[in-house]
């Protein structure tokens, strides 16, 4: 009988939602979460840029997948039930504006954008659908009708405005290819001026910085010859950065404000450059001494200051210039790709349209929901749909104006100004007070992050023993990749400023000559013993190898070091800034080859097999192990063994026939006793060499001619690997010589 009557119950419930309070309440519940729901991801799509949650960033991709559907249920429940009335309808309009505000949100792929133009189209067509509700709506609440008509034709000048930029985006970019053309000259032209290439106030550097639209009407009917480029680039439309270096020389700001703007400017320079890659274009610039000066001099500084050098930019901006310049120049890429939002409409424009949806917002809600216009419901809870008109009018309103704050920081409209105070010759404080940034005062660039400053880590030693379930994928049919054995994704960490600095002056300090650390062992006296370290058949092995090796001097050092009160966990004795360089970087590095084997020199396949080798070999080895001492005692006894058979080889064969016929776990335990025996008990010396070594591999693995990795990677929070793989393109690196030999 209690089974009968729950199923009568339940029965009754759903004949419930089955009447008009059932659907009134039905759609009240789906209006609402509709609102949040694409509340959300608008106020997303303004931190994705920065953000590598990937657990967020599936949750925000599933909302958004069902964002249409969700709308279109409620639009469909208004259409086909006796839900005619004003409330209704402008329940249906505001959503419909939140939904074009959310098309305006970064897409989560670049295969995402063809699946947004399908919904664009939708959205046109539920636009329509929309407008017949408007039309036919009843009721005689004036402020309703007004904010009615007011969303609706908002909505359709922002689906408009998303649909040509879509239109504009499809269409070839040709700028490209006047700018690869220009910089196939462009060292002659610099060369043909009077002064010698100066990277720190960019004289000679005739980078295009605004104005390549110009450039691009006469190239109609084939290539640009020389003296056209020439005759072109002296054109008053045509900017370069090294004249906006010395326009913003001449502006009368602090040095710190001219030096932040100076980086911007050039940011979005290199921008145009970086993006010759993406369309298939060798930079003209590769190999260049003038381009590796750029870099080795303008971008990487100490921070000294020189007192009789009239522009002291490494004091004011500090010794790391070089990654701030690239991040800026990232986040224009990052635009470009995932958010083709760069048809600007003035600052006005968009305060004029907040203020008014404001004012709507307040009329309705005072006067026209609260006032003696509003008609209550006979039906349904009551005064529920008062309560959900107000919720979704002021989320209306609240992303109106959200959107239109974030439209003082943006940085196309930054350098928009740039261009046309340089173009026309005026100063900042003059600048047109009808275009954009009219009350920026300041010649500072916005102030925004572009990134989270976080990297991703993975310790072998420590993950080895991991076997994913899976379950996420045999739920979504393997939608959701698996992961394989070993794979425990961590929490991405910071990205400490000692290890950002180490990597730069490394690069500084070999001259562009890449390597993959025998220039370090060569240093510290550490060849020709360690030599076959350095000559793996795969960058991948060696890459492990070195990791297992430093970890087991991380674990050795904090094992043995006797603990005193205050002592900082985080710090090893001896180490330093070089541990903390040589554990950020070697766990960097096996993250790469465990999770984005993309980005690696081998063939992610061949990556991937060796990973899942190391993993096994790993296990095999370390089977009995459970704890830290267990693991650093077995890999003494696989040294031990390891240095036994070496020392029983017959002569004339050395350690490198052995090493390559060996395990990765077998080949970093010798390799562990060889550097321990060469540098002794000196801990200093030990993390020295290891924090240099890592600083001079992770450049010699950033050369990359796999740029849709690197544009995949931008849409999921960024890498640091590919703020390495712009610096070095921008020297004019692009290729790394053979392993164990340092380029050219």
């Amino acid at each position: 009988m209690e089974v009968d009557s729950k199923a009568a119950r339940g029965g009754r419930i759903f004949e419930n939602l089955g009447t008009v309070e059932g659907r009134l309440l039905r759609l009240e519940v789906v209006v609402l979460l509709s609102a949040l729901v694409l509340a959300a991801l608008v106020l997303y799509g303004s931190t994705r840029r920065r953000s590598s949650d990937r657990l967020l960033r599936g949750v925000m991709w599933m909302a958004y997948s069902l964002s249409y559907v969700v709308v279109t249920y409620a639009v469909g429940i208004i259409q086909d039930g006796p839900f005619h009335g004003e409330t209704f309808v402008l329940w249906a309009t505001a959503l419909l504006l939140i939904q074009a505000s959310a098309y305006a949100a970064p897409v989560h792929s670049r295969r995402d954008v063809d699946q947004r133009k399908k919904l664009l189209l939708q959205h046109v067509l539920q636009t329509g659908l929309v407008l017949w509700l408007v039309l036919n709506a009843t009721g005689t609440n004036a402020s309703y009708r007004a904010a009615i008509w007011a969303f609706w034709s908002l909505n359709v000048l922002k689906t408009a405005a998303k649909i040509g930029e879509m239109v504009k985006a499809s269409l070839p970019d040709r700028s490209v290819k006047v700018v690869a053309e220009y910089m196939d000259v462009e060292e002659s032209l610099a060369a043909a001026g009077q002064q010698p290439a100066d990277p720190r106030t960019m004289t000679g550097y005739r980078y295009l910085f605004h104005g390549e639209e110009t450039m691009e009407l006469s190239h109609e009917y084939g290539r640009l010859s020389r003296d056209e480029i020439l005759m072109q680039s002296t054109c008053k439309s045509v900017v370069t950065i090294d004249t906006v270096y010395r326009w913003i020389d001449d502006q009368g700001y602090s040095d710190v404000e001219k030096d932040m703007a100076k980086d911007f400017c050039l940011a979005f320079a290199l921008f145009k450059l970086l993006k010759r890659r993406f369309f298939g274009y060798v930079p003209a610039e590769a190999g260049s001494a003038k381009a590796l000066n750029l870099v080795l001099n303008g971008l990487i500084h100490q921070q000294v200051h020189h007192p009789h050098h009239r522009h002291h930019r490494d004091v004011a901006t500090g010794p790391d210039a070089a990654f701030r310049v690239v991040e800026a120049e990232l986040s224009f890429l990052y635009d470009f790709f995932y958010t083709r939002n760069i048809v600007l409409v003035g600052v006005r424009t968009y305060i004029f349209i907040a203020v008014v949806v404001l004012a709507l917002t307040m009329w309705t809600t005072f006067f026209g929901t609260l006032g003696p216009d509003y008609h209550r419901l006979r039906i349904g809870v009551k005064d529920l749909d008062r309560s959900v008109t107000v919720v979704v009018i002021v989320i209306t309103a609240a992303l109106e104006m959200c959107q239109a704050l974030a439209a003082f920081s943006n940085n196309w409209r930054y350098t928009k100004t740039v261009y046309r105070c340089v173009r026309d010759g005026r100063p900042w404080h003059k600048k047109r007070r009808g275009g954009h940034l009219w009350w920026k005062e300041s010649i500072t660039p916005p102030e925004a992050r572009y990134w989270e400053d976080k990297i991703g880590e993975y310790v072998l030693l420590k993950r080895y023993s991991h076997r994913p379930l899976n379950l996420l994928s045999w739920m979504t049919l393997y939608l959701v990749e698996p992961r394989r054995q070993g794979q425990k994704r961590e929490r991405r960490k910071e990205l400490p400023v000692q290890v950002r600095h180490a990597v730069l002056m490394s690069f500084k300090a070999s001259g562009g000559r890449l390597s993959n650390g025998v220039t370090t062992l060569q240093k510290h006296n550490l060849l020709p013993r360690l030599a076959w370290a350095c000559q793996f058949a795969k960058v991948t092995d060696q890459i492990l190898a070195w990791h297992i090796v430093t970890t087991r001097c991380d674990w050795s050092s904090r094992l043995h070091r006797p603990r005193r009160r205050g002592d900082d966990d985080d710090r090893t004795d001896g180490g330093g800034d070089n541990w903390l360089v040589a554990t950020k970087l070697s766990n960097y590095c096996a993250y790469l080859v465990a999770f984005v084997p993309e980005m690696l020199p081998d063939p992610s396949y061949n990556a991937e097999q060796i990973f899942d080798t190391a993993v096994r070999q790993t296990r095999c080895h370390l089977a009995s192990c459970g704890t830290k001492q267990e693991i650093l005692a077995q890999l003494d006894k696989i040294e031990a063994n390891e240095q036994s058979y070496m020392e029983g080889l017959e002569a004339g064969v050395g350690a490198e026939g052995r090493a390559g016929s060996s395990t990765i776990v077998e080949r970093a335990a010798l390799l562990g006793g060889q550097l321990g025996a060469a540098v002794g008990r000196d801990g200093e010396r030990l993390w020295r060499v290891l924090a240099e070594f890592w600083a001079e591999l992770v450049l010699f693995l950033a050369p990359s001619d796999n740029v849709d990795a690197h544009a995949e990677m931008l849409g999921a929070g960024g890498e640091f690997m590919t703020q390495l793989w712009a610096l070095l393109a921008h020297a004019g690196v692009l290729e790394r010589p053979a392993a164990g030999a340092s380029a050219p």
